[in-house]
């Protein structure tokens, strides 16, 4: 979202080139507008043919915009507000509205690429995936493989608040199993693949993009 550029938000409306039309070799442009508590806001895509992107929400008072926070890696979350009275998690539940809006006028395009962590112990194969667009919406996947044996395991974090929730397939109990997911994701954040952002363990898409 890219080696950045994960979950690339392609707004197919108001799509302009920046510089000469005819080249193929120039970024893209995107502006997406939408309605937020009376407001106006502007989604602005700036994506590169090589994937390279970052994603702008704007808002304006005339010519002048008054609120700028980006999305440095088109993740569908917001990482830093740049200025404006606003706190980044006011501005994130704008940004998710927004993208749900470009989803409903077909106007919002996801990528494939999963934000996946791994790590590898002895026998065992710990996999670790966050799943969804929206900051409210994120949940976490943790299966473990028996490289040996072929076995897996797999068991669902449905807050990504780190406590497991479900078991879909295992006989180790929820308790053990809780253990091992929190011993990975420290191990993530220990590799800078894995940040606690909105109350919820995230796996990170660029830095996921260069290890792989």
């Amino acid at each position: 979202m890219m080696h950045k550029a994960k979950f690339l938000l392609l707004l197919l409306s108001g799509l302009s080139m920046l510089g000469c039309s005819s080249s193929k070799d120039l970024p893209i442009r995107t502006d997406f507008s939408f309605e937020f508590d009376r407001q106006t806001y502007h989604i602005i895509s700036i994506s590169a043919p090589d994937g390279e992107g970052y994603n702008y929400l704007i808002q304006y008072e005339g010519n002048e915009s008054v609120l700028r926070s980006m999305d440095t890696n088109q993740d569908g979350i917001l990482d830093l507000v740049q200025y404006g009275e606003i706190s980044l998690n006011e501005a994130n539940k704008i940004y998710t509205y927004g993208i749900q809006q470009a989803i409903a006028q077909q106007k919002f395009k996801a990528r494939k690429d999963k934000r996946i962590f791994t790590h590898t112990e002895t026998n065992l194969k710990y996999t670790l995936e966050t799943i969804g667009f929206y900051s409210d919406l994120l949940y976490n996947r943790f299966e473990i493989a028996n490289i040996i044996t072929g076995e897996n395991e797999l068991f669902f974090d449905m807050d990504a608040d780190g406590k497991l929730d479900k078991i879909e397939q295992s006989d180790r109990t929820l308790e053990d199993a809780r253990e091992l997911y929190q011993k990975v994701i420290q191990i993530g954040i220990s590799k800078n693949l894995i940040e606690f952002r909105f109350d919820k363990y995230i796996v990170l898409i660029a830095p996921q993009e260069k290890a792989s």
